[in-house]
């Protein structure tokens, strides 16, 4: 064996045996049970044995690279105790319980004792002596500095012992060369044996633990982790198939092809395939698939060819150098996944702008080519959408009788093969011009905030070419609308701000869509946006008052406000702080446009009587209380006079029909009045009744109400009877 020899085995093998270093835990033999009869060592190995029935196998691995080395030349003494029937058979030599397995140490073998005793072409053997004993890859430079000459001295010798353990594993010829191996043969058949292993190592060198394993002579079987587990394929690429199975616990794999159902075998590999944990290079080189695929698999990438079947068969050895036997793997045959010759869109010309002739030409026509499919998209990279039918392979022009409705757009032709695989031209534009308007906006909303922003949105047009939105307004639906946005906004949505000192109840909105070509939509629905009211409603304007013995009657002029919800008005006295609300009209009581009045009959007193009205609107803004009015009224007399009052609805219930009787006789002229009071509200006076009249109709009443009535005589000189017993009357 030469040294040249020795040296290509390693660049064959070393980026495997690399790979294979973070695998080995999983790829090495269970190992058997092992007790330690010396002090805990700083430095420890790997013992397995295995069982055949006529022999038992042992090896150790130490798990320092450094120990492993000074190991292969001092070596180990490996012993077996000798067992009943063995003592029993020679009893003169019951002093020596150990049988030693070997006369002289296990160590490696020298180079010239490998070269001896193998052949110079023997693969593993050859890997195993460049491992040992081949030049140093690392020549330290001074300028490197000493630190980077210790690293790059234990990477090199930790790259070396991997290469020594898988070559020991691949062949029980380099396990033996190695010195990492020994076979008992003076075993039998289900016995229990005993064996010590210890270095010999001297202790002031390195301190090694002795150790002592127990093995049962029962033939090894293999188990489901110890066979190759079934074959499967991944198509990498149209020519690349990976081929790859399981991880379990064998250590290297030999993989072979049959292209003719199994009748002849081509090996793939000179060199085994080792299980490895794929890192980021492994992405980075071979993809995502495969990356996952290696994360709990061992594979390897085939060339091969279409229209072909092929069976795979993979051979596996174990960490004794054993071999499981052999899986093959269903018949294989790759997918066409080759698209067809791209086809060169010649030409698009538009005629009347109503249809488009297309054409095309291929280089070469593929002989599965199943046709063509002309598809259309609004932008040079699509997306795209059919606009024919499957045409003939032979095809190379076709119409688009429809590419006015298609508007301005690109066309694009796909070339399909028999295996669904495609190809496609490059993008030309049709040339159309488009004439067609966007629909009108939908669903345009908004709203104005406290502050005068006004907010819209709307929805998007499902035209693919607008480009954008314009927003028109106007104070009134019969003025002109006018733009809003100064460019066409890209935007669903619109801010606005508006001035809220005015009259005007709403602000009006509409869009409009406006395409590519500058084609404008109709119009959106008008939007009528309510205006938040911050101006007070006008005041009602006092038009005159009179005042008798006994009443005080106001009149005033309507507020000029539209929205005008409630009169209020008060009374209180001098000495009261709060005023009293007496009376609440509604517009509703009152004719357009026209004066109000009320007259109020308040109790006689020493203190005068102050008088105000406030005009509320559909906002609750007030118009502050105004037109004040002080009126006294002095010492009028209560005069008892005996009334009764009686009431009901009519048939109809929508009238309150009052009837009263009172005693009273005088020259002088007196008159009565009709008091009511709505759901415990303030009483104030409906109506009045002459001398003589004992009925009265209220029709102001509404549904729901509870109405209270009484009635007071007014007497003349600032006299006046007491108040009649109240009725109350429910409204249905």
């Amino acid at each position: 064996m030469t040294k040249k020899n020795i040296q290509l085995f390693s660049i064959d093998f070393l980026l495997g045996f690399v790979f294979f270093l973070f695998a080995m835990p999983s790829a090495i033999a269970q190992e058997a049970d092992t007790e330690d009869d010396s002090p805990q060592s700083l430095y420890q190995y790997t013992v397995m044995a295995r069982s055949y029935g006529d022999s038992i196998v042992l090896r150790w691995l130490p798990q320092d690279a450094g120990v492993w080395r000074v190991a292969s030349h001092y070596g180990w003494r490996v012993s077996r105790l000798k067992t009943d029937a063995e003592m029993e058979a020679n009893p003169a030599d019951s002093s020596n319980l150990d049988i030693f397995l070997s006369p002289n140490p296990v160590r490696a073998l020298t180079l010239d004792e490998m070269k001896a005793r193998y052949d110079s072409t023997h693969f593993y053997v050859g890997v195993a002596a460049q491992a040992l004993y081949g030049e140093s890859y690392y020549n330290p430079q001074e300028k490197d500095g000493f630190e980077n000459y210790v690293f790059r001295k234990d990477q090199e010798q930790t790259q070396r012992q991997v290469m020594a353990y898988v070559a020991a594993e691949g062949h029980i010829d380099a396990a033996d060369a190695l010195g990492l191996r020994i076979v008992d043969k003076s075993v039998k058949k289900g016995e229990l044996y005993t064996y010590t292993i210890e270095s010999l190592i001297p202790p002031e060198i390195i301190q090694l633990p002795t150790k002592i394993l127990d093995v049962e002579n029962i033939p090894f079987k293999r188990e489901a982790e110890d066979l190759v587990p079934e074959i499967e394929f991944y198509q990498y690429s149209p020519y690349t198939a990976f081929i790859y199975w399981a991880k379990g616990r064998l250590s290297g794999y030999f993989v072979e092809r049959s292209e003719d159902n199994g009748k002849h075998w081509k090996a793939l590999n000179d060199a085994p395939i080792f299980p490895y944990d794929p890192d980021e290079e492994t992405y980075a080189v071979f993809g995502q698939t495969i990356g996952e695929i290696l994360e709990g698999h061992v594979g390897t990438f085939d060339s091969l060819e279409l229209n072909k079947k092929y069976i795979y068969r993979v051979k596996a050895f174990d960490a004794f150098g054993d071999y499981a036997p052999a899986q093959q793997s269903e018949p294989f045959e790759m997918a066409d996944v080759i698209p067809p010759c791209v086809p060169v869109l010649d030409f698009v010309i538009p005629e009347d702008n109503k249809v488009c002739y297309l054409e095309w030409y291929m280089d070469k026509q593929d002989e599965d080519l199943k046709g063509f499919v002309v598809t259309f998209a609004d932008e040079p990279a699509g997306p795209w959408v059919e606009a024919s039918e499957l045409l003939p392979p032979k095809t190379r022009k076709w119409t688009d009788k429809n590419a006015h409705d298609r508007g301005r757009g690109y066309y694009r032709v796909f070339a399909v093969d028999n295996h669904n695989n495609v190809s496609y031209s490059l993008s030309q534009s049709n040339n159309i011009e488009d004439d067609v308007d966007p629909s009108a906006p939908k669903n345009l909303g908004g709203a104005v905030d406290t502050a005068g922003v006004v907010y819209l949105q709307w929805d998007k047009n499902p035209e693919k070419d607008v480009i954008g939105y314009r927003v028109y307004f106007a104070n009134q639906l019969d003025h002109d609308f006018i733009q809003k946005t100064s460019q066409c906004n890209e935007e669903l949505f619109f801010w606005d701000t508006l001035s809220l000192h005015t009259l005007t109840k709403y602000i009006y909105y509409y869009v409009v869509a406006e395409d590519y070509s500058h084609n404008m939509s109709a119009p959106s629905d008008t939007l009528a946006i309510p205006v938040p009211d911050i101006v007070p409603p006008g005041l009602a304007l006092l038009q005159d008052y009179t005042q008798t013995d006994e009443s005080v009657t106001f009149t005033w002029l309507q507020s000029v406000s539209d929205d005008v919800v409630a009169y209020v008005v008060y009374r209180k006295k001098d000495n009261e702080k709060q005023w009293k609300a007496i009376r609440i009209i509604s517009p509703d009581e009152l004719e357009p446009g026209a004066s109000f009045f009320l007259t109020d009959y308040p109790e006689p007193s020493a203190v005068n009587y102050n008088y105000c009205i406030e005009v509320f609107d559909n906002s609750r803004l007030t118009s502050g209380k105004t037109g004040q009015t002080t009126v006294r009224f002095r010492g009028a007399s209560v005069i008892n006079i005996p009334l009764t009052l009686k009431g009901s609805l009519n048939k109809q219930k929508t009238c309150a029909n009052l009837s009263f009787t009172y005693e009273y006789k005088s020259k002088s002229d007196y008159y009565g009045v009709v008091f009511k009071s709505v759901n415990g509200e303030p009483a104030y006076a409906c109506g009045s009744f002459h001398r003589g009249e004992t009925t009265f109709t209220d029709c102001n009443v509404k549904s729901g109400s509870k109405v209270t009535y009484h009635i007071q005589m007014f007497l003349g000189k600032g006299k006046r009877s007491q108040k009649s017993e109240e009725i109350t009357i429910s409204v249905p």
